[in-house]
């Protein structure tokens, strides 16, 4: 999604006034309900 941005809007903002390429970049490292992924890890090394 990302290189789809960058191709299409460049670096210039984003939709809702965010900084577009380098906002969603930055947003790969957030991670929303960790107790979820704890669940999901906790499934699958069984």
């Amino acid at each position: 999604h990302v290189k789809t941005v960058e191709r299409i809007i460049g670096f210039r903002s984003g939709t809702g006034g965010s900084s577009g390429a380098s906002f969603l970049r930055q947003a790969l490292d957030l991670t929303f309900f960790p107790e979820l992924f704890a669940v999901r890890t906790g499934l699958t090394s069984k």
